[in-house]
Formats: structure tokens, sequence, C-alpha cells
């Protein structure tokens, strides 16, 4: 029986589309990198060291929404169907690009980046396993899938369940991120409780590293986003030129300030005050988050959390973050809560 004259075209471009889907994915499999299986959180995970590899074709979503939104992306729930079908998150990049040739460009851009984000090695930061073309016009990146969500979130349904000892855990385990990403000069700049990820062994993983700096210069649009109840007070001044509003270490530092606060707490940072817009004039004003009641004794935390608040000048490094969270004012804080 043949096909009536209309139904001809189209059936011939499904056939192509899926002989072309099929060649990619002999091409990938010819080609592709000896892929390693390694663990986060307990679970199983690709690893094909510093290759970025291409996963178009091999990325399912599980449902046909995303499970969240960010600044310039959206976030999928996704299998890998390569490899005992792994689960992954992810990001699509979502930057209004007019015309193939700015397409062509922001595209090669972001896999610049990727490929730099590749050669980043901690065990604190959230790998970048690859990359897809399915997910909009521009290249996904492809990672790990955390079972206990965001930091926001695992605080929200646990935080009184956790010992200082455990919160403390986690503190040091972003502050060891962030100073790996500062000794390769890397800043993340958009360091909030929503870029952090918790395993289902309760590590904490920092996501999204230069991200938000690199699709707002792409964008030409402000770094201020949803950060900005973590977001440092330079960032919001009329700048005297481009460069200075470009995120530094030490708005990172400020960033984890509030960081501190919110672990300590349970609660983000200026919790009082409902809309960003109102929280964009109290920092304009020069107000701080005010301090909370703790249930612990934590005059160290909050006068250190006023360090990292400071002037952008005399902010603590990265390292002295480190040592604060490992010095004996803060260990004698845990044994106490413990005994």
């Amino acid at each position: 029986m043949s096909l009536p004259t209309y139904m001809i075209l189209p059936f011939l471009s499904h056939c192509k589309s899926l002989l072309e889907n099929i060649g990619r994915k002999l091409l990938w499999w010819r080609s592709r990198p000896s892929v390693m299986i390694a663990t986060i959180g307990g679970s199983e995970i690709i690893d094909t060291d510093n290759h970025l590899p291409d996963l178009t074709g091999f990325v399912s979503k599980e449902s046909p929404h995303p499970v969240a939104h960010g600044s310039f992306g959206d976030v999928w729930k996704c299998t890998y169907i390569a490899s005992n079908r792994l689960e992954v998150a992810v990001k699509s990049i979502r930057i209004d690009v007019a015309g193939d040739d700015s397409r062509d460009r922001v595209t090669q851009r972001l896999l610049s980046d990727f490929r730099a984000r590749k050669q980043l090695h901690h065990e604190n930061l959230l790998p970048l396993l690859g990359f897809s073309h399915e997910f909009g016009l521009l290249p996904a990146m492809i990672s790990p899938w955390t079972h206990n969500g965001s930091l926001t979130t695992y605080l929200e349904h646990h935080f009184t369940a956790l010992t200082i000892k455990q919160k403390l855990l986690i503190l040091r385990q972003v502050a060891a991120a962030i100073s790996y990403l500062h000794s390769k000069g890397v800043v993340h700049g958009d360091l909030t409780a929503n870029n952090i990820l918790i395993d289902s062994d309760r590590n904490a993983h920092v996501a999204d590293h230069g991200i938000l700096t690199m699709c707002s210069e792409l964008s030409g649009t402000s770094y201020i986003r949803s950060n900005v109840r973590w977001a440092a007070p330079e960032l919001f001044e009329v700048p005297e030129s481009e460069e200075s509003l470009t995120p530094q270490p030490a708005s990172d530092i400020y960033s984890f300030g509030c960081i501190m606060l919110q672990v300590m707490t349970g609660r983000p940072p200026y919790a009082d005050v409902r809309s960003d817009h109102q929280v964009i004039v109290l920092i304009l004003k020069g107000k701080k988050p005010t301090r909370p009641s703790s249930p612990h004794d934590a005059d160290s935390f909050w006068d250190f959390i006023e360090k990292c608040w400071g002037d952008i000048g005399r902010r603590p490094s990265a390292v002295d973050v480190l040592d604060f969270l490992g010095s004996t004012r803060v260990t004698a804080l845990v044994k106490q809560t413990e005994s």
C-alpha cells in the first residue's frame, strides 16, 4: 500500500531525522571517551576525567516539565540511558540570542566555559559530566542528581534534627570548595544556599560557579537576579566602569557570611522582609540582617559573620574562613553542645 502524496514529504523528513539521530549515536559510541563510574553521595555517576563529552541523545527527561527555575535557566531531572540509567540533573541555559551568528558565538563561549569548568576537581564542587543540545537553543550542562536538593530545601526539612557538628560540616565543605575556587582564580559570583546541593550522605556540593557572571555578560544584564538576599552590597552600586561591577573573591565571602547565618538559624538573610525589593532598599541604606536568636552560644559565629559583611577590603579570605571553622573556639562549641 503506497502513501498518499501529501504524506510523503513528512514521512521522508521523519526518516531523515531518525537516521541523523542514529548516526550521531553511532559516531558518539565510536569516539566516546573511556567512561568510568564514580560515586557521589553513595550513587553512581559517570566520570570522564577532563574530557567534556557531548551526551546529546543519551539523556532522557523524567518529566515534561523542569523541576526548578533559575535566573538564566531551568533544571530537569533526567536519566543517562547509556549506563544503568543513572539519575542526572540537566541545566538548560536561557539567554536571548538574535540570529544564528549570535547563537554560534554564545554557544562557543558556553562550551569554552564548560571545558574550563571540567578541569576543576574538588570533592565539594558539583562535577560537570557533559553537555547536551536537546534542551533549547544553547548547550545544557549535565551534572549528578543530588537527592537532598538545595541547602535551602534541606534546611527547611531537616534543620531541627541537625546537630551543631553537622551544621559545621556543611559550612566547612562549602568553605573548602570556595577556597579551592579562589586558589584557581575563579570567583563563584552567585553563592547562595540555592546553589549548594546536598547529596544522600548529607555532604555539600557547590554548583553553578561563574554561571551568573558569564550569563550576565553574554546577555548584558545585571549580576543581581534572584540572589538579592546573599549578594554583596558593592554589586548594587552604580559602577564607575563595567569592570568594577564584576564580583570579586570578597563578594563570595560576604555571601558565605549569609550562608553561615542561614545554616546556624535555619532561616535565609532578611527572613522577616517579604519582598526582594524591600531587601534591596535595606542594602542600599547599609542595613545588614539583624542577629536572630540561636539555640547555641553563638557569639563567636555572629562576630565572624559580621567580619564577612565588613567593607570589601577588610573581609577575611576563604582560607581565613576555613581557619575559623577549624579553630578552638568553634570546636569548643561542638563539645559544649554534645556534653
